[in-house]
């Protein structure tokens, strides 16, 4: 079994409430969550005969927007980590496998706007769609009060006034968000 990385800082565990036993326990949580689908997503991933970088295109300008939105290539080389003439040809691939529209920029026509097509839609949709079904399952599965006390943990995280999602990876500390007096409640306005 792998060690968590509380076991390698040192023998003793965290602390309960810690930040590094809050870690520990998210890790390991969505780690087993990750590996109760890998092989299927794997496959369909596999039998899309896409490459890793035009993969990493596709969810980036899935998770960008409904489509009606486009990026830059330069935005796409930004998120996705590769140089402009990578980006630039992996999407020239996409194009030609129809699963992205190239067109120029309505205001700036050196600027090339980059947009899933249909087909390229469904690729990303039907992953999307793979993790939702292995999670519901995962859920389904659960004691129902497992299920009110995993909501009620997760609610004031995912649906409250501060964004703790903001900034993450940002290497900048100031991006942090300040958690409200009570982080466990939805500030009332």
């Amino acid at each position: 079994m792998a060690e968590t990385p509380t076991q390698i800082r040192d023998s003793s565990p965290a602390p309960a409430g810690s930040v590094d036993a809050a870690c520990d326990m998210l890790t390991g949580f969505l780690d087993r969550l990750a590996c109760m689908g890998k092989a299927h997503t794997m496959d369909t991933l596999a039998a899309t005969e896409l490459t890793f970088s035009q993969l990493r295109v596709l969810f980036a300008l899935g998770a960008h927007g409904d489509g009606v939105e486009c990026m830059s290539v330069h935005e796409i080389a930004d998120q996705v980590n590769l140089s402009l003439a990578a980006a630039g040809r992996t999407v020239d691939k996409l194009v030609g496998t129809g699963l992205v529209d190239r067109r120029e920029d309505a205001a700036d026509r050196r600027v090339k706007r980059v947009s899933l097509t249909t087909e390229g839609r469904q690729i990303v949709d039907s992953q999307l769609s793979i993790k939702q079904d292995l999670i519901r399952g995962f859920i389904g599965r659960l004691p129902e009060p497992l299920r009110r006390g995993l909501c009620g943990a997760l609610n004031p995280i995912v649906d409250n006034e501060v964004d703790y999602f903001s900034g993450i990876g940002d290497p900048s500390p100031a991006s942090d968000p300040a958690p409200p007096s009570d982080s466990s409640q939805k500030a009332n306005s």
